[in-house]
């Protein structure tokens, strides 16, 4: 019996190969931040199409977003319970893209968290940003 419940915690841990703290990280502009996923369908999603290079924007002074939409669209569905923080990375369902987020904004149910930020002063990096920038994002291979 007690095997059976280590294989359950297991595989709760480890659904579909995404582990709870799974991280990545965007380069840009000569820098890198590391990124730490939720454990959620989303994120799943989202982790199999890396490596990608998008370029992003400012948008409304309040989050960086990619220019363009994911390869190809997330399944996952928004939650109107998720209450967007400095730090997020999340995908934007009409759109089709991601951003971050580095001021408050309202909740929506057409958002979905991907994850967090590991390093909150990063967000900076993002804040001082003016023009448009390129961003590598790739698995974390150092984890």
């Amino acid at each position: 019996m007690q095997k059976m419940r280590i294989l359950a915690i297991l595989l709760i841990c480890f659904q579909g190969g995404l582990m709870a703290n799974e991280i990545i990280v965007f380069e840009f502009e000569g820098q890198s931040v590391e990124l730490r996923l939720v454990h959620s369908e989303g994120a799943k999603e989202f982790l199999s199409q890396l490596p990608l290079t998008l370029e992003f924007s400012d948008f409304a002074r309040k989050e960086k977003i990619a220019r363009a939409g994911l390869p190809k669209a997330l399944k996952a569905k928004g939650d109107r319970a998720y209450q967007p923080q400095i730090g997020d990375l999340f995908y934007y369902k009409p759109w089709g893209n991601i951003g971050i987020f580095y001021e408050i904004q309202p909740a929506s149910s057409d958002l979905i968290l991907l994850g967090k930020l590991t390093n909150p002063n990063d967000i900076e990096k993002f804040k001082t940003l003016k023009k448009d920038f390129w961003v590598k994002i790739d698995k974390n291979d150092d984890k």
